[in-house]
């Protein structure tokens, strides 16, 4: 995940799942479909610039709050968070 690449937005919205002809569906079908709409959830941003940290600790409780929301959607753990470039800047939860 790389994180930093999210500063600076006061929201983020995530996509939980489309409507399309009036029915919810969870996947994004192949077909050129233009009554597709997507549904988003509105969570809040972060203003920190993340390429200083030097530990998540340091890190702004919204990337927290957003990396909790992305594991309890995905049913997935987030193990590695990326903020910038360089190896000093992965981490590892």
């Amino acid at each position: 995940m790389k994180a930093d690449v999210l500063s600076g937005l006061k929201t983020i919205n995530v996509c939980t799942h489309y409507l399309l002809n009036g029915n919810k569906i969870d996947y994004l079908p192949f077909e050129d479909n233009q009554k597709l709409i997507p549904v988003y959830t509105e969570l809040k941003g972060w203003d920190k610039d993340l390429t200083k940290i030097s530990s998540l600790n340091e890190a702004p409780e919204e990337l927290h709050q957003y990396i909790s929301y992305l594991e309890k959607e995905l049913n997935t753990p987030i193990s590695i968070i990326s903020v910038g470039p360089d190896r000093k800047q992965t981490f590892f939860r």
